[in-house]
């Protein structure tokens, strides 16, 4: 339970370290960041040295004040953040139907390898 408790911690602390990272590249102050998030600077400045768990919709605030992906935030590039509920539904029938995958990237042999 320790370990995964100091973990966390360490995880809350890398995340803060590379918002406050990206926040400094962009020359950005924490009232100006917080702000575009529509959260105080005090909330940033946890979250940035790790002391708060950073909530979902936070992060993607944070991401998109920053102008950066989510996945480099939190160190995880390949991380596809789908938040349109049209997008969502569109990708989840994709990812169950993959003979459509030829409708929506024109490629017949994906469709074929699918069936």
């Amino acid at each position: 339970m320790k370990a995964s408790i100091g973990t966390e911690a360490a995880r809350r602390r890398a995340t803060g370290q590379r918002i406050r990272e990206w926040r400094q590249r962009r020359a950005l102050s924490q009232s100006t960041v917080a702000r575009a998030a529509d959260i105080t600077q005090a909330s940033l400045s946890n979250y940035e040295t790790g002391k708060r768990d950073l909530p979902l919709a936070t992060l993607l605030n944070l991401a998109a004040a920053l102008d950066v992906p989510v996945g480099d935030l939190i160190s995880t590039p390949d991380v596809i953040v789908v938040r349109d509920s049209r997008l969502g539904s569109a990708v989840h029938t994709l990812t169950r139907r993959p003979d459509l995958v030829s409708a929506v990237t024109g490629n017949e042999a994906t469709a074929a390898a699918a069936s």
